[in-house]
């Protein structure tokens, strides 16, 4: 992971210090969709269910069937 651009993270917090919400440059919605991919390929292979996984990882059960029929398109070739 790239190092944190400090000046630019620190431009977007608010006058209290609080976060504005937003997700520092350095971190791409693909970078964030690949970690939720992980995410539920791993719990998917520790045999959770589709309600756990979803739960664990923070995502809808929608994501998470969207996400392996992903999977299973691509590992058929």
């Amino acid at each position: 992971m790239a190092p944190v651009d400090t000046e630019h993270f620190e431009a977007l917090r608010g006058e209290n210090g609080n976060s504005l919400g937003m997700i520092p440059a350095h971190d791409s919605s693909a970078d964030a969709m690949r970690h939720k991919s992980e995410n539920v390929l791993r719990l998917k292979a520790e045999g959770k269910s589709m309600d756990c996984i979803a739960r664990e990882a923070g995502v809808s059960r929608s994501t998470v069937t969207r996400i392996m029929r992903y999977v299973e398109r691509a590992s058929a070739g």
